[in-house]
């Protein structure tokens, strides 16, 4: 049985989907005309930012490996980061409107815009990240070794501040299944400092139920966190 290529985009993807997931239920749940709903406005906010990285991260780092195999699909994969900024630049548009806005009345029609712009930016980047992890992953495949990637995949990790790094860790700690977080901290171990890889281990401990977490750590023979 061959192994299975590496999937450069399942990590952060899956962590950019439990934001956004996370996100529209508290755009569901939140009355807008309520002070607390900045809260999510700042939420929403946070979003779009990683959205907006994300897709420049492909750009500097992952389209200009496809672009001599397939530059269709890179030309489709660019018009699709400019639709998505457009999107962006909506969601930022309403949040600052209902920030500014002076009534109950109008932060409420304000907040049910952003429901709606939310939905379409979730639709949207859903589809977005489905034809990533098909079609732009496969030519990937074709074209460079697990090595290659795992290097530009790399090179972006380097470009991400600590701050930011940490708020994406966190969601993807949160989503990602047992054998692939066992990956990700068996990775950090061998190749981080020990204080980094601790932080990541402390991480889980904080963000894993506890069976989960006992689990990971025998398996990594981790033997003790501290608090």
């Amino acid at each position: 049985m061959s192994q299975p290529r590496y999937n450069v985009f399942n990590q952060i993807h899956k962590g950019l989907r439990a934001l956004m997931y996370d996100t529209a239920k508290n755009i569901q749940q939140m009355d807008f005309e309520q002070a607390n709903a900045s809260e999510v406005i700042d939420q929403v906010l946070l979003v779009v930012d990683l959205f907006d990285e994300h897709a420049h991260h492909e750009d500097a780092h992952i389209l200009p490996m496809v672009v001599a195999h397939n530059a269709a699909l890179v030309d489709s994969f660019e018009k699709d980061h400019e639709l998505d900024h457009k999107l962006s630049e909506d969601l930022r548009s309403l949040c600052a409107s209902w920030t500014n806005a002076t009534s109950d009345m109008e932060r409420m029609k304000i907040g049910q815009g952003i429901f709606y712009a939310f939905n379409e930016f979730i639709g949207f980047n859903l589809y977005h990240m489905n034809r990533e992890e098909h079609e732009l992953l496969l030519t990937l495949w074709q074209h460079y070794t697990d090595e290659e990637i795992l290097a530009a995949q790399q090179a972006i990790i380097q470009s991400i501040p600590p701050e930011t790094m940490m708020i994406e860790s966190r969601w993807m700690m949160s989503t990602l299944n047992n054998m692939e977080i066992i990956g990700w901290l068996g990775a950090i171990k061998a190749n981080a400092p020990e204080e980094i890889f601790m932080g990541y281990v402390k991480l889980a401990a904080e963000t894993l139920s506890e069976q989960r977490w006992n689990t990971i750590a025998n398996t990594l023979k981790i033997e003790q966190v501290a608090a």
